[in-house]
């Protein structure tokens, strides 16, 4: 990403498809999902210009850029950290929203759901899976469908996209912990109080999974030994 400048035209159909090694019918294919993801646009009669990502994509975009750092050999440590204050971000006002229009039984809901979690804490697989349950739950708890479906697409963002399961195994007991808290704090009803609890909770949560992914980081693309020398 950012190698082609907003603005510049793209090759030929049949010299990109000649120098990517797939059909035209492939290409035009492919072509057609970046215009519909406002990555290019196509131009009469002069072919496809680039579009300036972050002035023309959506959130969905996220997946691809944590794709493409993954095989280049990174871990996308900047995009997880973009995508967890995102979260943190909604979180709190969601929560905030819960306290007023949450039922009862929703609440319990969650409950269930948090205890689910404990059960599946050493399945990092499982635990990724029913920890967006919980985040589900909470949004339907907002009785706000304009969230449910963004939600829909965070969710694609999260379970398409290489290494992120790593940041709900990473740091899961303090995770429940603050469950925990957030969860008591609902049943005071009290928007403004919540709202506050989360800010101070949630940011130290999500500084704390980053660092340790940041060790994980480390530990897996460490220095590689220096090769042998030959004899002579």
């Amino acid at each position: 990403m950012g190698d082609l400048e907003p603005g510049s035209m793209l090759p030929g159909e049949r010299e990109l498809s000649e120098k990517l090694g797939v059909s035209r019918l492939t290409l035009r294919s492919a072509l057609a999902t970046l215009q519909s993801e406002g990555l290019v646009e196509k131009v009469h009669g002069a072919g496809n210009r680039v579009l300036d990502f972050r002035a023309h994509g959506g959130v969905d975009l996220i997946a691809h850029l944590a794709r493409y750092a993954i095989e280049g050999g990174e871990m996308p440590l900047r995009l997880l950290g973009d995508l967890l204050e995102f979260r943190r971000l909604v979180a709190t006002q969601i929560l905030a929203v819960i306290a007023e229009r949450g039922t009862p039984a929703e609440v319990q809901g969650l409950r269930d759901q948090r205890a689910l979690l404990e059960t599946v804490l050493e399945d990092g697989e499982a635990f990724m899976r029913e920890d967006l349950q919980f985040a589900r739950l909470l949004v339907r708890a907002t009785h706000n469908l304009a969230l449910e479906l963004l939600y829909n697409t965070v969710q694609r963002i999260i379970t398409q996209s290489p290494g992120f399961e790593a940041a709900f195994i990473v740091n899961a007991p303090q995770t429940l912990a603050t469950y925990d808290l957030l969860l008591d704090l609902l049943e005071t009803r009290d928007p403004d109080r919540i709202r506050s609890a989360a800010t101070k909770v949630l940011e130290p949560l999500d500084r704390k999974t980053l660092d340790r992914l940041s060790a994980l980081a480390r530990m897996l693309t460490g220095p590689r030994p220096a090769p042998e020398r030959e004899e002579a």
